[in-house]
């Protein structure tokens, strides 16, 4: 990675705040956390930036590496898919409602093969 894209990674992260420390090893940014919960955070606004401001085209991978976070910026085709656009989570909702409402209706069957069995006095 370019030192100059280095520099802007790092000024920006340091104005996030809530690290301890930071560093950029072989183009992998390293970053102690204050407080671990905010990971998922910190993961979301370097996204922001790193696609706004460096490769609208690339992505962020974030992993947990002992007590720090390592952030890996690659092409947006290698990126984990944590981030999904809407028109993706209106897909897998439908997904998971189909599968929701199969489950309430085989839920419902048995209840009313319970009730049938009580009033007979099975």
């Amino acid at each position: 990675m370019l030192k100059t894209i280095e520099k802007k990674i790092q000024s920006f992260v340091e104005g996030i705040g809530g690290i301890q420390r930071q560093e950029i090893v072989h183009g992998t940014l390293y970053v102690k956390l204050e407080d671990d919960r905010d990971c998922d955070f910190i993961h979301t606004e370097i996204r922001k930036f790193y696609k706004e401001f460096i490769n609208p085209e690339g992505g962020v991978n974030m992993y947990a590496v002992g007590d720090e976070f390592a952030f890996d910026f690659v092409p947006e085709d290698r990126e984990a898919p944590v981030f999904t656009d809407e028109e993706e989570k209106g897909v897998w909702s439908e997904f998971a409602e189909e599968g929701l409402q199969d489950e309430i209706d085989a839920e419902a069957e048995i209840q009313m093969q319970l009730d049938q069995d009580a009033k007979e006095g099975r």
